[in-house]
């Protein structure tokens, strides 16, 4: 990830999905809401370690590429998992006898939180994607490439400066070291 409204596009999106693991993914005559806890065993516990761990790479990895694959593949991994639930869940409501179908379909639903879960893992996804088109910080770029030592140029220039041994002299510097040369301040 390289620009900070990208970080925090995914990790926004991450925490989208993390609510929605815990949000209602059935709700039955919009009084009783079945969480993804209740629904499949292990399902929303897997979607909250996709969502926990790919934000934790997009951060780890912020001032890499890498970072958006992360956020690319964390965000495929919960749409996934988040669009077959949805699938199952609406096949379970069709799946009741043809005369009751459409008295299932307007009591039973699919809830909020396996639709927030679904956004947040397509966010993410997207935001991944986005991380890939957008230039990196002025500051990635010059922490990637640090100055390079050259041991035969002076890094201080040659001339006269206070004397490291008498506050009271000036010493010549010849750009690589102290000489024998000194002199009085002038007043």
């Amino acid at each position: 990830m390289h620009k900070a409204g990208i970080l925090a596009w995914a990790l926004i999106s991450a925490g989208l999905m993390a609510i929605g693991a815990f949000g209602p993914w059935m709700t039955a005559l919009t009084v009783i809401s079945v969480s993804g806890w209740d629904v499949q065993h292990g399902k929303a516990e897997v979607l909250l370690a996709i969502a926990l761990l790919g934000a934790l790479a997009v951060f780890l990895r912020r001032g890499t590429s890498s970072g958006g694959t992360w956020a690319l593949i964390a965000g495929l991994a919960g749409a996934a998992l988040t669009g077959y639930e949805h699938h199952h869940i609406t096949s379970a409501i069709g799946s009741v006898s043809p005369q009751y179908e459409t008295l299932a379909h307007a009591l039973i639903h699919v809830g909020w939180g396996l639709d927030l879960a679904l956004v947040g893992s397509l966010s993410l996804a997207v935001s991944g994607l986005a991380s890939f088109f957008v230039a990196p910080d002025a500051g990635a770029v010059a922490t990637e490439a640090p100055a390079r030592y050259e041991p035969n140029v002076p890094t201080v220039p040659a001339g006269w400066y206070r004397d490291p041994n008498d506050d009271a002299m000036l010493r010549y510097w010849n750009g690589f070291g102290w000489t024998t040369q000194t002199a009085k301040p002038a007043s």
